[in-house]
């Protein structure tokens, strides 16, 4: 049976960080809520999504559609069985740091309701989480399933395709 080298590479992935939990780290939502990543998500799959610049920003919005429509509003066929936690985390680092209270009260009058909840604006300093998470390329968005015990299961970067959502949705039971 021949698999496909994308199909590979994605089964591959999953199966090294496998054994991998997500470091540590916390923020606050919109609605001022605090989360811990991944002591407040442990007992539900998480999907968390990372961008550091306007050029991530711009792959990240290809899986907004996507991930909200299926997540969230659940306007598909059976989506209403999914209970997963989604994260979308700006991360700022450097000179860019002192942005985010500006960007956050940005989007915060800008978000739908629903969506507040769901970006999470990082108290502490993500550089040992991204060095951590091999998330070198500011110029990339990174997106991370957390399994219900905070270990990732599945890791994809770039724009959206089917075949990275359908892997997703594989491996939520």
């Amino acid at each position: 049976m021949k698999i496909p080298a994308v199909l590979f590479s994605i089964l591959l992935a999953t199966q090294l960080l496998s054994a991998q939990t997500i470091p540590s780290f916390s923020g606050e939502t919109l609605e001022n809520k605090t989360v811990a990543i991944p002591v407040d998500t442990k007992g539900k799959y998480t999907f968390i999504c990372f961008a550091s610049s306007m050029k991530a920003q711009k792959e990240l919005e290809s899986w907004l559609d996507p991930v909200y429509n299926k997540f969230v509003a659940k306007t598909g066929l059976m989506d209403e069985f999914y209970d997963v936690n989604v994260f979308f985390i700006p991360v700022f680092k450097g000179s860019n740091a002192s942005m985010q209270e500006t960007v956050k009260k940005k989007f915060n009058e800008t978000a739908q309701a629903d969506i507040k909840s769901h970006v999470l604006f990082c108290n502490n300093d993500l550089t040992e989480v991204t060095a951590t998470l091999h998330m070198g390329d500011d110029n990339t968005p990174y997106f991370f399933l957390l399994d219900k015990d905070g270990n990732i299961i599945f890791r994809a970067t770039g724009s959206f395709s089917e075949q990275k959502f359908d892997a997703i949705d594989d491996l939520i039971e």
